[in-house]
């Protein structure tokens, strides 16, 4: 006996605008058990993408949508409005980057402190296929500008402002050379970063000393007091 569809038009969820377009597309009187003959997916999985509390991966997509003549980059913007930083990071950077509108990236024009900076190279990370530290090294090395994992690590934490060499190696890493406009963009706003914490150090230290500097005051005159005699 075939399974009974689900009526998307009863159910409400977080997803439920993806869930009711993928389940549209299943022709009436197709069971799960035909469409996973056609698509190669289990039928959990299939019903799995279009339930309306929880989003499928992009593999489960691509698969589901080309078994029904569907060209999945014509879904990847409402795909990636609903899909988790961890699915997109698995999905990687569309064949059309425009198709990532609903993800806007940090750029580096735009960040005003060491915290978005640290956002901004994560996300440039993630547009460039989110390549594992080792590879981003191992490129860093063949550029001539070495890093380790360590200090990309730090740097895409925001635990410190990276050194421009560390820049330079981290868009080595992700194959940015200086040839990119972009590249100097990513510099400068370090360079920018670093002059403001500089200011901050000197009129933080500027205060302290106005602070504790000795204030000397005048000493009280003294009154003579005459005997008569």
């Amino acid at each position: 006996m075939a399974r009974p569809r689900r009526d998307h038009t009863k159910i409400t969820g977080k997803f439920v605008r993806l869930a009711k377009e993928l389940a549209a597309l299943r022709p009436e009187g197709l069971t799960l058990k035909e469409v996973s003959k056609l698509t190669g997916l289990s039928t959990a999985t299939l019903s799995r993408a279009t339930d309306p509390d929880r989003c499928p991966s992009w593999q489960t997509m691509v698969e589901y949508l080309t078994a029904f003549g569907e060209d999945p980059n014509q879904w990847r913007p409402m795909w990636e409005m609903y899909a988790n930083k961890r699915q997109r990071q698995a999905a990687g950077v569309p064949a059309d980057r425009t198709q990532r509108a609903a993800y806007q990236r940090q750029r580096p024009t735009h960040v005003v402190n060491q915290a978005e900076y640290a956002i901004a190279l994560g996300d440039l990370r993630l547009w460039r296929g989110n390549p594992p530290y080792k590879t981003m090294v191992s490129r860093a090395r063949e550029a001539g500008v070495p890093i380790s994992q360590s200090t990309i690590s730090d740097a895409l934490s925001g635990k410190v402002l990276p050194t421009e060499d560390a820049v330079e190696g981290i868009l080595a890493g992700l194959l940015m050379d200086p040839r990119d406009p972009e590249y100097d963009e990513w510099l400068e706003a370090r360079r920018v970063l670093d002059a403001g914490r500089r200011r901050e150090k000197i009129t933080a230290k500027s205060l302290q000393h106005s602070a504790t500097r000795r204030v000397i005051r005048p000493r009280p005159m003294r009154t003579v007091v005459r005997r008569e005699d």
